[in-house]
């Protein structure tokens, strides 16, 4: 399932929601030891690049999520070979303006993917507002997040900025669907690649050409 292109973010509260959210609450072991700097995952010295553009609501991005991120976190990104860089969408509706700004809002404290991860293993329907207060809270305290820091950061101009200049790089690849995945070879334009499934092998694929390029 493709979605459409992204809008920049609006201005405003997006209001209470009351659905609760649907996962375990467990929190994963899989980004234990990996270095993050807000929105980028893996050594600083990474050769390679991969851009990921997302909407946490979108449920073709949580099956990215479940099958194909692990195997690349595990094989590219933990050995130091590849760096993910997460561009996050807010197209689908309120729910994935407010769950972008709090995961934008956990890199300030270096916890961005794992918030991410959170969000996807307790995703919702669409627009449904199963993304609470209740459940931001429980996922900080989960991720031992400071919530009143979290909550305020995500509301502050900076990170609606860096949520809108995030759009606007999506508008500029003309993205029109996620996931969406480019690949950056050192400082080089980034190219859009299509792996036909999540597929660990198709990840492999397209991220051994880039490192033998």
């Amino acid at each position: 399932m493709l979605v459409a292109a992204s809008l920049l973010l609006r201005g405003g509260d997006s209001g209470d929601n009351t659905a609760t959210g649907n996962g375990t609450g467990q929190v994963s072991t899989l980004l234990d030891g990996i270095p993050q700097d807000g929105a980028v995952l893996g050594s600083p010295a990474a050769k390679v690049t991969m851009i990921q553009f997302e909407d946490l609501q979108c449920p073709v991005c949580r099956r990215y999520q479940e099958e194909g991120f692990p195997g690349v976190v595990e094989q590219y990104v933990r050995p130091g070979k590849v760096k993910l860089r997460f561009v996050g969408m807010a197209f689908l509706g309120p729910d994935s303006e407010k769950a972008l700004l709090y995961t934008l809002a956990a890199g300030e404290q270096d916890k961005l993917w794992q918030f991410s991860d959170a969000l996807y293993a307790n995703q919702g329907g669409e627009n449904e507002g199963w993304v609470t207060d209740e459940l931001l809270e429980r996922l900080a305290d989960d991720l031992g997040l400071d919530y009143a820091k979290l909550k305020s950061d995500a509301a502050s101009p900076v990170t609606r900025q860096q949520a809108n200049s995030m759009a606007a790089e999506a508008n500029q690849r003309q993205v029109t669907g996620t996931p969406s995945f480019f690949i950056q070879v050192g400082d080089g334009e980034p190219y859009q690649v299509s792996p036909s499934s999540f597929a660990p092998s198709e990840f492999a694929t397209i991220l051994d050409d880039a490192l033998a390029g």
